[in-house]
Formats: structure tokens, sequence, C-alpha cells
């Protein structure tokens, strides 16, 4: 159990950002994204609702997500104050602590290449003073505590998913109504949206990733159709080629891409070091079933069928707001629906198609009003119809192949998209 942490009483802080100061001053120049942040809800001051700030740092977890999932072994927990301190030397940059944090803690610092966080003023909690942030504070809204966490104090002030046991006690307010207000006022004012903290991953800055987990998809899909040895030259190369576009464009990402031997160090419990592995893995096992000797068929497949596991996984944390927990354009419906089509199973195919079109609809039909089809989703569904046109007018296969697959690239675009 942690000794050691923060209290904040929504009915004292007043936004007034000395807690972010006294961040910087102690720890000196932070990136765009500063370690603590301020928090506003009800930013319009809408009538007859609070108006409050919420200040949040890392609060230092005694089950770190951050810690738990990084890939590179980067976090450690330190034995004599309970921080989680993370390593800048170690860190790869990518950005997957980021994801994991409920708090939304780790900043990545894109000057330097890493990830960077609040340290819990490690120092000056050893020489017994409470940290920066805390000293800084005039209306004593957020204070620091050197005993030990009473979980029942904790939890419920704190409820996130998965609530990971963090160091920091928050108030609620005594007064949840807010003043009668002239509504007269916000007639000509755009609304402000409420602050909140949201996961992102941006489709158009995570491409690489985006073709990279794709072609592993489609490279898989044709390990499990047979794809070997006794194949001709031309395919083998083309899926040698692709698979290492595919793992130079995921390095892409990395901030720190010399360092990217580290991601494998926590396939224990990382879904990204797994998903690097397996990878790995299964390349080689590629390599020696194309051009030295046969290999048996599960030896190749399974670390293929892995590596898709471990794609589909790595995204949980930024999936649990959804309303289902999948979506159409996850790695194993674009891997399954292409093995079927390259097995020629077209009545199952059509099956699959149709579970992952009700997929993709009942988010958007659920909403209340219903959202309109975007032209994107038109576009891929319009590819998925002109493959079927192809297949009924009896043209090569290979054209019907590449509609398709257009169309599962333009799903899996559509993943990223709604993970933003």
């Amino acid at each position: 159990m942690n000794s050691n942490y923060f209290i904040f009483d929504k009915n004292r802080c007043v936004g007034c950002q000395a807690c972010v100061i006294g961040c910087m001053n102690e720890n000196g120049f932070q990136s765009k994204q500063q370690w603590r942040n301020i928090i506003t809800e009800n930013e319009a001051k809408l009538p007859k609702i609070p108006l409050f700030h919420i200040s949040l740092a890392c609060n230092h977890c005694e089950d770190a997500h951050c810690m738990r999932n990084c890939p590179a072994l980067a976090y450690t927990k330190s034995l004599l104050t309970g921080g989680i301190i993370h390593k800048p030397e170690h860190c790869i940059g990518c950005q997957y602590c980021i994801w994991q944090c409920p708090y939304n803690a780790p900043k990545f610092n894109s000057q330097i290449g890493i990830v960077e966080k609040c340290h819990f003023c490690e120092s000056r909690l050893l020489d017994n003073q409470a940290p920066a942030c805390a000293t800084s504070c005039p209306t004593n809204a957020l204070d620091f505590s050197f005993e030990e966490i009473d979980k029942k104090k904790i939890l419920p002030s704190i409820s996130v998913a998965k609530n990971p046991y963090p160091s920091i006690q928050i108030k609620e307010l005594e007064n949840e109504e807010g003043p009668e207000m002239d509504m007269s006022l916000f007639e000509k004012e755009d609304l402000v949206v409420e602050g909140k903290i949201v996961k992102r991953v941006h489709a158009k800055e995570e491409w690489p990733l985006l073709v990279f987990t794709f072609i592993v998809s489609v490279l898989v899909a044709f390990t499990a159709v047979g794809v070997g040895m006794q194949s001709p030259d031309w395919l083998k190369w083309s899926m040698m080629i692709v698979a290492i576009i595919g793992a130079t464009l995921s390095s892409l990402h990395l901030g720190k891409k010399l360092r990217m031997w580290r991601a494998i160090l926590n396939i224990k419990q990382s879904w990204l070091s797994r998903e690097i592995f397996f990878f790995a893995i299964y390349f080689v096992a590629l390599t020696i079933n194309f051009f030295f000797f046969d290999l048996n068929y599960f030896v190749v497949l399974i670390p293929g069928a892995l590596t898709l596991l471990s794609i589909d996984m790595l995204y949980q944390p930024v999936q649990e707001k959804w309303k289902i927990p999948f979506h159409s354009g996850q790695s194993i419906f674009i891997t399954t629906s292409l093995l079927l089509l390259l097995l020629h199973f077209y009545w199952l195919l059509l099956a699959l198609i149709l579970i992952r079109i009700g997929i993709q609809l009942y988010p958007m039909l659920s909403n209340k009003p219903p959202q309109k089809l975007n032209t994107l989703i038109l576009v891929r569904w319009g590819m998925i119809d002109l493959a079927i046109i192809f297949l009924f007018l009896g043209t090569p296969f290979w054209t019907i192949f590449i509609s398709f697959s257009i169309g599962e690239l333009l799903d899996r675009f559509m993943f990223y998209k709604d993970l933003d």
C-alpha cells in the first residue's frame, strides 16, 4: 500500500494555474503539454451548472498501467516514496503509456522524442517536503499527505475504468448548482465543450501503424492459405518486401528509433512488446519457409495469428467508451475476410460482411438522432460491392482481390479515425 498522496478540494480551486507554475519552477522547462494541468468543467458558464476546476497530474498509482504496459521498461516504482518514476534514457517514445493511463499523465515531448511526466518531486519528499505544486497553491485546494492511503476514501472519489488505485483523494463539490444567469448573454457565443481527459489516436498521425497493421492482416491471410516453399518466387519476394516495408514504417512513430530494441523487454505484460516479438518470429519463420526449407504450417501461422491478437489487444485502452467492444476494421475481421476471399468461401464471406456492417451501423443508429453515413463508409462499401460485381462478371481474381483489399484498407482507416 502506498503512502504519500495528493488531496484536491474542488470547492477551493479557482483555476489560477499556480500549481502548474510551481511544477515548472521546480522541474524546469516542460513541453507544451505541462506535467500538471487545470481542467475546467462548465467553461461556458452555463446557468444552474457549477463552474469548477480540477488540478491533475500523475497520480502515482499503486497498480500503474503505464509501468505495467511500457514495452521498454522505462518506468519503475520508488520503494521510498511510492512514486512512479520515468527513466528518460530507457524511453523509446512509442507513447503507448499515454494510451494506457486513465489520467493522461505521461506527456510526449516531440522536441526530444520521449515521454515525460511528474516524478512526485521525489527529492522533496525524501527531504520531508510536499511537492512543489501543492506548496504553490494559494487557496489550499491542492494539498498533500504523508500518511498511508485509505482506499475507502480514495476509490469513491476517483471513478475510472479498471481503477489503478491512484494516490489522490478528490473532495467533491458541496454546492452542485450554479447561480441564476441571463441566458441572453450566450446568444452570440459558441458553447465551449467541457474539459475532459481524452486519449487520442489520430489516423493521419498514426498512418505508419495503420499501414503496418493492414500489411500484417494481408500477410497472415496469405499464410493461412498455405503460401510457402512451393509458391511462385514473385509471390514470396513480394510478401517479404511488403513485410520489410511494414516493419520499417512501424518504427517511424518512435521518438527514439535507435532504442527500438528495448520494445520487446516487457513481453510479460505489454501487448506492444508482444506484437513486436511475435511479428519478429513470424518474419523469421516466413523467411525460412520461403527460401530454405518447408516448415510445419502451424509454426508459421501461429506467430502470425498471435501478432494479429496483439495488434487488436493493444488498442483496448482507447476503446473503453465505445458502445460495443468491436469494430469492423479490427485486424481479426480484415484477415478473416481476406482469407475467406482467397479460399473462395463466398457465402461465409457474405455472412461475415453482413455482421461487420451491423457492427459498423449499430453505434451510428443508436445515437439520438442517428448519425449520417459519411462519405468514407460509402466508398468502403462501394469497393466491396465492386469486388462482388467483378466476381459475378468473371473478371480475373486479382481485380476482385485488389478492389476488396482497398475496401478493407478504408475500413482500417475508419478504425483509427474512430479511435480519435
